[in-house]
């Protein structure tokens, strides 16, 4: 069995995921390193078990919206609530006891329930469209309590406010009986229902994570194979609370992935490390780094991507236009000489057009490249010349008035996983300019055949084989020309990328974690 810990938490409280509305929800591409490793499990039909200690009462919309929704999950909170063998519903406004003078507004963000003209209560939604919560109000307008669904419908744990301030939540079994209560102005300390007090070791608790160690621990005393595995997303706030906590018999993993570790964090993990049996890294130079830090323990880290390869070969033989995507990075300033060598390509060759994309960008990021794109244009082109030929969507009446003039180039904020490869399937080159090149992009271009033009040599594409490495960025146009001028070197690029593939799958991810988790063990036995 493979066990997962991951690292779900809120950004205000450590052991709350964040309940976020839908109309606040931020629509971002949310690479963890533990989706995407569990799906690869799976689709090698090996067993895992998600180890939750974050409270998370929306987690089945949360594991459905990842495709990990058939993962075993075992949830700390689920038993400190004693919730067991529960059959979901779907939850309805109507399910609710409403008073009989309650009127109901609705809102294109919220149902707002009103008594004697007065707001009253506000329900709100989850992305899904389920009911996430309810809040309710006093005469004067201030927040009484705040009702927590769980998504198989039913109360999870009331918040309950004084003086406008959330005084303590009451944490409550399917029955609605509470069976633990944290007090949230008093350093979280925890008391336990007495007519449960069978159920736990105290009634009293200094703070949520004390509470959730001891079930942490009782649960993994349960776990007796030794051959079972643990891998831990590595995270500041739980790295020591788990790997001081699992069994000292069983191999152990600490995952790190750059959206969640920054290369100044990976400084602070001496700790950590030294307490598995393998780190793993998602990027190369990530890997350069931690050797660097840790020249002793120099052998225990690997790179391996946390994405695997799969066959998707795009269409872009179907289309006359040549479609460039252009990686955009946040991480830097806006690489000014990066945008001018493929604008300068894109004006000299009129059959191509280029998507200039980004990664869960906020709007000011994407106005910003919009705007130095366009300070580029006016300064060394004619706009004129990024123009497609005049469209007349369709009109019966091709009269001036009903064209739409549109560009070449075009700016997209990427949202998801599938958005990304939707947005690949007609694209006849991928340009990534960046320090480090995205991890998913390399892998999804792989996947769909697509050469790939970069400044830095990864394991994912080779010079002249699946791609084109620059030895100074001016040479851009010259790579460009290698791969769209003719199709030669674009299907000996396809032929090499099927082949890369293969190494790269979700077979060989098992293959070379069961092959140094061995070696590991092996040293550690000598």
């Amino acid at each position: 069995m493979y066990y997962f810990i991951p690292a779900w938490y809120g950004s205000h409280r450590q052991w709350h995921a964040d309940l976020i509305p839908w109309y606040r929800a931020s629509f971002k591409l949310e690479f963890d390193d533990t989706f995407n490793q569990i799906r690869m499990l799976h689709r090698q039909e090996l067993s895992t078990c998600l180890l939750l200690l974050a409270y998370q009462p929306h987690l089945r919309y949360f594991l459905h919206r990842h495709g990990v929704l058939e993962a075993e999950v075992y949830s700390i909170f689920d038993e400190m609530q004693d919730i067991t063998d529960i059959s979901p519903r779907v939850l309805n406004i109507r399910d609710i006891e409403w008073d009989k003078d309650c009127e109901f507004m609705y809102s294109p963000f919220a149902i707002i329930v009103q008594k004697d003209g007065k707001r009253y209560a506000q329900i709100e939604h989850g992305v899904e469209g389920f009911i996430s919560d309810i809040q309710y109000f006093d005469t004067l307008g201030r927040m009484t309590s705040h009702y927590i669904m769980d998504d198989r419908g039913f109360v999870s744990s009331v918040i309950y406010y004084q003086d406008n301030y959330p005084a303590y939540q009451d944490y409550l079994n399917p029955e609605g009986i509470w069976q633990f209560r944290e007090y949230l102005q008093e350093d979280g300390r925890v008391e336990i229902n007495p007519i449960f007090a069978f159920r736990f070791h105290s009634l009293h608790y200094s703070d949520m994570g004390q509470l959730v160690a001891e079930f942490f621990e009782r649960r993994l005393e349960k776990i007796h194979e030794s051959s079972d595995l643990f891998i831990v997303p590595s995270d500041s706030r739980h790295n020591d609370f788990i790997l001081e906590r699992l069994p000292e018999a069983n191999p152990k993993i600490l995952s790190l992935f750059i959206g969640r570790n920054p290369k100044e964090a990976m400084r602070d993990l001496l700790d950590p490390i030294s307490k598995v049996d393998l780190v793993l890294v998602d990027r190369e130079d990530s890997l350069q780094l931690l050797q660097d830090l840790y020249p002793d323990k120099y052998n225990l880290f690997k790179h391996l991507s946390p994405f695997d390869t799969r066959l998707r070969l795009g269409k872009s033989q179907t289309k006359r236009e040549s479609i460039i995507y252009y990686q955009l990075n946040f991480e830097e300033e806006v690489d000014k000489e990066g945008l001018f060598q493929i604008l300068s390509f894109l004006a000299e060759t009129k059959d191509t057009e280029v998507i200039f994309g980004a990664f869960a960008a906020n709007n000011d990021q994407m106005e910003r490249v919009a705007e130095v794109i366009q300070e580029i244009i006016d300064e060394k082109f004619s706009a004129e010349i990024f123009e497609k030929a005049i469209d007349f969507e369709g009109a019966e009446n091709p009269l001036t008035e009903n064209a739409q003039q549109k560009l070449r180039y075009r700016l997209l904020n990427i949202n998801d996983e599938l958005e990304m490869i939707k947005t690949l399937e007609y694209v006849r080159l991928i340009v990534d300019l960046n320090p480090q090149p995205h991890l998913y992009t390399q892998i999804a271009g792989i996947s769909a055949g697509i050469p790939q033009v970069n400044q830095v040599e990864t394991v994912y594409v080779d010079h002249l084989k699946n791609g084109y490495l620059l030895s100074t960025i001016s040479e851009f146009k010259k790579a460009a020309h290698y791969y769209l001028d003719t199709l030669k070197e674009w299907n000996q690029s396809l032929i090499y990328s099927i082949d890369k593939i293969k190494e790269h799958t979700g077979e060989k991810f098992v293959e070379k974690l069961d092959q140094w988790i061995e070696e590991s063990t092996n040293v550690k036995g000598s």
